[in-house]
């Protein structure tokens, strides 16, 4: 057990590297939002929003896989910058339906640029057949972690 003591990069489990690598991806990537007037997180709905127009906040919840009260927040954000607009489902006035202002249009592809920017940054000197075995070994940690123990 290292309790007590740093563990140097590169040298600890895999919790540790993982924590370390993730960290510095949102740092970057928060800067790149930054420059288009977003939150870390929002680019993720205005893809999804952009990609399934007149969709819900259930819906967005389900697909996107945050928390209701985060989604409602960050959409209430991004209603009050221009991004976003929410409208009354004509055939049901319970239901709100949410769609990409022109604001909102404007950034999608400036947002799909800021990804592909950040993730050759990280897979810098990386072959693509490294790049591709980082992705699987990623995904298939996320998969036992989901498992229930």
């Amino acid at each position: 057990m290292t309790t007590g003591r740093r563990i140097a990069a590169g040298s600890g489990p895999v919790g540790y590297a993982l924590a370390h690598a993730t960290r510095a991806h949102r740092a970057v990537l928060q800067r790149r939002m930054a420059q288009l007037g977003l939150h870390l997180g929002q680019e993720l709905l205005i893809v999804d929003i952009h990609h399934n127009p007149d969709t819900t906040q259930a819906e967005l919840v389900q697909r996107i896989g945050f928390e209701q009260p985060t989604i409602a927040k960050a959409l209430t954000r991004m209603e009050r910058a221009g991004f976003v607009q929410r409208t009354a489902d004509p055939a049901d006035r319970r239901v709100t339906r949410l769609r990409l202002t022109e604001r909102g249009e404007a950034v999608v592809d400036a947002v799909t640029a800021a990804w592909a920017e950040t993730d050759a940054q990280a897979t810098a000197g990386l072959t693509g057949e490294e790049a591709e075995q980082l992705i699987r070994l990623l995904t298939a940690v996320r998969h036992n972690l989901e498992q229930p123990r």
